[in-house]
Formats: C-alpha cells, structure tokens, sequence
C-alpha cells in the first residue's frame, strides 16, 4: 500500500505543479462565470438609443413607423434632406428609404447609414415594422378590417408555459437544454483528458524503459492503480478548484446585480402553487393577478426574469454531487483500459486501435446527444444512462430534466459493479504486457492473456 502511496504522490504532485493544470484551472471558472452572467447583464443593460429618419416615396409608410424604448423614428420630406441631416448630425443613426415604383405595393426599402452600421436591434426593428405595416395596408383595403380590429387581432398573445402539476414551477427547458450540454461535454473531455494522460504516461515509460527500473521495487499493479489514482486526484482537484472559483465568482455577479436575483426569487415564489382544494383555487388566482400586473410593466424584463428565475431553480449540490460520482467512476473504469492499452504498444500510432474501439461508447453518446435531447425520458435516454460505459455522459445529459431515483440508483449501481472488473482486466493485461517490447500486439493476444491462468 505504501508503494502505491508513493506512484500517487508522484503522479500527483508532478502534474499540480505545471503551469498548464493551473492556466486551466483560472481559466474555466472565468468561462463558466461568464456563461452564467453575460446573457443576465447583456439583456439588463439599456440600449443606446438610436434615431432613425424615414423618407417614404410611397406614401403607404407615411406615419405608421412606432417609436419605442430604444430606437425613434423620424419623418423626413425627401432622400436628400435626410442624406445632409445624416451627415451633419451625428445623433443619428440611419435613413430607412421605401422608393416609389409603378407598381401598387414596393418590392424594396434601403437602410441607408454612415460610418458604423446600425445595430442588428435597428435593422430587426425596422424590417418587422416594415413588414407590420404592408400587411396592415394589405389587410385594410383588400379585406376592409378597421384598425381597430386588426388591433384587436394582432394583439391576442398566448404563452405557452410547460409546467410540474404538482409544484406549479416552469420547465425552463431551453435552460435545462444548456445545462445539460455543458454537464455531458464536461464529464466527457474531463475522463477523455486525464484518461489519454494515463495512456501517454504509461506509453513513456515503458518507451523510455523507466518502467524496467521502477518494476524492481514495486509491483505492476500497483503501479497501474498508482498512476490511475494519481492522475484521478488531479482532475478532482482541479474539479474542486474549478467549483470553488466559480462558486465566488457567481456569488460575487449575484451581490452586484442583486435586484435582479431578488425579483426572480419572488416571481418563483408566487408560481409555486397548490394544486387541490379551494387553497389551488386562491393561490393561483393570486399568482395570476400578481402575473397580469408584472407583464403590464410592473419589475424588470420578462425574458430576463425567466432566465434568471430558470438558473435559480437549478439544484445545484445535487448536479455537483452526481457529477463528483459520475466522473470518478467513469475516470476510473475508462483509465484503467487506456492504461492497458498503453502498456500494449509502443508509440502513438500503433495505440489508435486500442484507443479508438475503448472510446467508442463515449463518442457514440455524444453522437446520440441530439436524440436524447429530443426525449430526455425516451428509451434511448434511459438506456444510454444505465450501460455503464455510457451512463457518465447520458444521465448527466438528463439530470438537470428530472430523472426517477430508481433510474439514477440503478445507473450507479451498475456503474459501481463494472469498474472493478474493467481494473481487474487491464491489471491482467498490465502485467503481462508492460516489459514487452518490439512485438505488435493485436485483441487476439489482449483475449489470450484474459484467458490465461
């Protein structure tokens, strides 16, 4: 046992003290925190408002244009009158210009700018009104609607909102889409990354003959594991960091936009209602109300608000928990056959088909992502989640949608079962093949060492 103490402590201690393991450990907290925050902070920050002229030829566009809350629209007489106000004004922004044509409807319109192109929020703005306002033509003189009515027509809206029967709380599917992208690529790279670092490592030693010396003191397996644990310590130590910085970093963009995190918190409060009795009759007679008057204008954006109410939903010890499980499991099974497969070749080349055929499962799980995503709880999903050599990859993919505690349960317990059989494999391979040298080495003699006694 102390032998392999000492293979870890050097596994370890020589790959923490690389400029690389901590360049990487900065580097992915920030990425992470800037994930979580850029999209709150760029939909909360005001616009700059822009003022745009319009010169319509038409005389279908005359005074339909709406101003809003970030862009103002401007009448102008003619083209050249909004060219020399364009060019001596820098306040604004652009010309939006619908020339005649003999025909009855324009066929074209021109944004026209100076210097700096508008904001994709402008020109999306101006198309939509474009569009809005000829239909609006079309609809009033061919099929003689009143303003008022073709008022009362575009403005119905209905929202569709997936929501749990039982606890009234959103879906947020979009964000739970996100996340789970992020936990399944994750858990992938990271057991893929340090795995191939276990290969490499036992690839030079034994290319270099290192491993000739050190097999005088200490035993092959022992050696394996030492390397396979050593290197399985960095990657949770960098795990660990990485939760860490993040942790702050989250924290710290929460305590500067605190109103925002504030207002999400009550919104996902009031729309946990109950869902019996007269108590669900109140309760969500109440939410409604307290909904109707925060849609009016009441509080901030509602996309802002469904995205920030989305990721404080999130529980986040449990992901955190079964991520911890589900990549020192799949670390261990998946290293100890890449370290196997090291000590069977001698160079890269020779490696790929022993490498390529262990990695099968995982990239074929990551191939798969778009249908698990499709039906999280789907039959694909639910087995690609219990066959152990996928399941790192596909329950955390379905984690952050809910998953049955019998699914999850069964999934760590076979999980459990096959990565003590993977290590007793490779040991086996290890062993015999470690101090082979010059030979190449094909599955069939891999199944003959598994065979022998």
């Amino acid at each position: 046992m102390n032998k392999i103490l000492l293979v870890i402590q050097r596994e370890y201690l020589t790959r923490v003290k690389k400029p690389s393991f901590w360049i990487l450990t900065i580097v992915v907290p920030i990425l992470l925190a800037g994930v979580y925050a850029i999209p709150i902070i760029m939909a909360a920050r005001p616009l700059e408002h822009a003022h745009v002229l319009v010169v319509d030829d038409t005389g279908l566009f005359q005074g339909q244009f709406r101003s809003g809350r970030d862009i103002s629209y401007h009448e102008a007489g003619s083209i050249d009158y909004a060219r020399r106000q364009l060019e001596q004004h820098d306040s604004l922004d652009a010309i939006v210009y619908i020339p005649a044509r003999e025909t009855t409807l324009p066929r074209d319109a021109y944004l026209y700018y100076r210097t700096d192109a508008p904001s994709m929020t402008v020109q999306g703005d101006v198309n939509s009104q474009l569009q809005e306002i000829l239909r609006n033509r079309i609809l009033l003189d061919v099929h003689g609607l009143t303003p008022d009515d073709y008022t009362m027509l575009t403005s119905t809206h209905i929202k569709l909102r997936t929501q749990d029967i039982e606890t009234g709380r959103d879906s947020f599917l979009m964000i739970k889409t996100a996340l789970g992208i992020i936990l399944a690529m994750l858990v992938f790279v990271a057991v893929f990354m340090f795995g191939s670092q276990v290969m490499r490592g036992v690839m030079e030693e034994k290319t270099s003959r290192i491993v000739e010396v050190i097999v005088c003191s200490v035993k092959p397996f022992q050696l394996m594991m030492g390397k396979v644990v050593g290197i399985g310590l960095v990657g949770l130590t960098q795990f660990a960091l990485w939760v860490l910085l993040s942790s702050f970093a989250v924290a710290g963009i929460q305590l500067t936009n605190a109103d925002l995190f504030e207002q999400a918190a009550r919104n996902s409060n009031r729309s946990e209602i109950a869902t019996k009795g007269t108590e669900a009759t109140t309760q969500y007679q109440t939410a409604q109300d307290q909904t109707a008057q925060y849609e009016a204008g009441e509080g901030i954006d509602r996309s802002i608000q469904d995205l920030i109410q989305g990721l404080s939903d999130i529980n986040y010890s449990l992901i955190i928990l079964l991520f911890i499980f589900y990549f020192v499991f799949g670390y261990l099974l998946y290293a100890s056959l890449f370290a196997a497969a090291g000590s069977l070749v001698d160079n890269d080349t020779d490696s790929q088909q022993f490498t390529l055929p262990l990695t099968i499962p995982l990239l074929l799980s990551i191939l798969l992502l778009p249908s698990m995503l499709n039906q999280p709880s789907g039959d694909l999903s639910v087995w690609l989640s219990i066959i152990p050599f996928t399941s790192p990859v596909a329950m955390l993919l379905r984690i952050p949608f809910g998953v049955p505690a019998w699914q999850v349960l069964l999934s760590m317990l076979l999980l459990l079962a096959t990565f003590p059989l993977c290590i007793w494999a490779a040991a086996r391979v290890y062993r015999s093949a470690i101090l082979r040298y010059g030979q190449k080495t094909t599955w069939r003699d891999v199944w003959h060492i598994l065979k022998r006694k």
